[in-house]
Formats: structure tokens, sequence, C-alpha cells
């Protein structure tokens, strides 16, 4: 386990990293490039600190199942138990995920700095272009990681619907077998039989947590655009110093064309997919 004295330093190594390509960046007329990066930097980070809340959250939820366990159906709260449990490790390998895309980023950085004092801009400019590669790639494996993860989450909180409403129908059924046997019809159960209550309360974080997860989603594509515009300003320019009038414009619908064209390919193995991400 890191140390608050370990932590800091990597923060302060990285912010020096950081720090020295925004700096170069700017001063070679790249302050378009230094924004994206940082952008894509500053979503990661976003990111990391979101799922640590929804980790803590799901935690909280794990601490109030083991303080109600007395007072509750031992089953109901074990099945719980073991759900919100699988949810927080998945959550948690999320945020291990974007570690490594966080590293990526820094060590992308601290090589470009080092490419631009040994062989000049050229060479920066393709250090940067690999960075963005193998980020990208990283980004997808976290993003396919993601949809799953939300959709197990999905799942979970309609499980945990359907134990609270196959609790409150066995308390309508014992309350009204004795309405039957004193000829009385039969009617909904008033007070809430013990499980139900439980249900609702634990279902509530893990419904926000589907959602939560959901705009994680979208953020991740707009860090993936956030990428692709680099890649594509870090072209133009470099065709701009040739001679040449690529725009920023045509290079990203180049890419969306190539992008296009990689979805009509075969898709992998997903079944493998999925096991990479638990």
């Amino acid at each position: 386990m890191e140390t608050a004295g370990q932590n800091a330093k990597q923060v302060m190594e990285e912010n020096d990293a950081l720090k020295q390509l925004i700096e170069l960046l700017n001063q070679q007329n790249m302050k378009e490039q230094s924004q994206d990066f940082m952008g894509v930097f500053w979503y990661v980070e976003g990111m990391q600190v979101q799922l640590a809340a929804m980790v803590d959250e799901l935690q909280g939820v794990r601490e109030q199942l083991s303080q109600m366990q007395e007072k509750q159906p031992k089953p109901v709260t074990e099945n719980i138990m073991e759900k919100i449990s699988n949810l927080q490790e998945k959550v948690t390998s999320l945020s291990e995920r974007l570690t490594a895309v966080r590293n990526r980023l820094v060590e992308t950085a601290t090589q470009a700095v080092n490419a631009f004092k040994e062989k000049g801009k050229a060479e920066m400019c393709k250090v940067l272009q690999k960075g963005i590669s193998g980020m990208k790639s990283m980004l997808s494996g976290y993003r396919e990681c993601l949809v799953d993860v939300m959709t197990d989450c999905e799942k979970t909180a309609n499980q945990i619907d359907s134990i609270g409403d196959e609790l409150k129908q066995i308390g309508n059924s014992v309350s009204n077998v004795g309405r039957l046997l004193a000829g009385k019809g039969t009617k909904e159960v008033s007070d809430e039989k013990p499980g139900v209550g439980l249900t609702r309360a634990v279902n509530t974080p893990v419904k926000k947590a589907v959602e939560n997860l959901r705009k994680k989603i979208d953020g991740a594509d707009q860090a993936f655009e956030k990428l692709d515009r680099l890649s594509a300003r870090l072209d133009a320019g470099k065709e701009a110093e040739k001679g040449g009038r690529v725009s920023v414009k045509d290079k990203l619908s180049q890419m969306k064309e190539k992008v296009g064209q990689q979805k009509k390919a075969p898709e992998p193995d997903k079944a493998k997919s999925k096991e990479e991400c638990l």
C-alpha cells in the first residue's frame, strides 16, 4: 500500500512532467494541443475521484447491511451483501484501469519533452502520437469494462427490486390466508414486512450508481474526441511544416472514416473481452 509520502511524491513528479510539456507546447505555438492533452488528463483525474466516491458509497451500504443483519432475514442480507461486494470490486477495477491511463499520460509527457531536447519538434510530435495511440487502446478497454459494470449494476438493481417484491408478496399472502379463513376478502398489507424496507434503502445508491456509470460512458467518448482532435492537430501541424494544407477538420474526417471501416471488420471474441474486465 502506498504511503501519503509516496503519493505526494508521485503527484509532484506528475505535475513537473506535465508542466514541462505544456510550457514546451505553448512555446511552440501549440496551445490547442496542450489544452487537448491536459483535457484528457483532467478527465482521467476527475473520473478517478468519482469512482472512489462510488466505492466509498458502496462500502457504506455494506456497513449498513452488517449493522442490520440481526433485524433482517439472514438469506436476504447475505444475498444483497454478496451482490454489493461484487459491484464494489468491479468499480475498483475500473479505477485501476484509469490509473494505468494516467501513468501513460505522464510517461508520454516525459518522453515527449526528452525527445524535443534531443531531436527537436518533429520527434516530440512523433512521441506524442505514439502515446495517443496507446492511450486510445487503454481507454477503449476501460470503456468496454465500464459498459459491462454498468450492465451488471443495472442487473443487480433489478434483482434487489425482485427480492423486495417477493418479500412483499409473501407478507401479503400470509396476511390474506388469515382473512380468507375468517371469510373476509384479500387486501394489500399496509405494514411493511422485514426485508422490504432494507431492499429499498440499499437499492437507492445502486440505482444512482447505474446513472453515474452511464454518464461516465459519455465522458469516455468525450475523452476519445479530445485524443482524436489532438492527433489530428499534430498531423496538421506536421503537414503545414512540409508545405501541405491539410486542415484539422480534414484530418478528423479521415480518422472517422478509418474508425467506421474498423467497425465493419469482424468483432473480436467478446467473451474473452468480458473476462479481462472481471
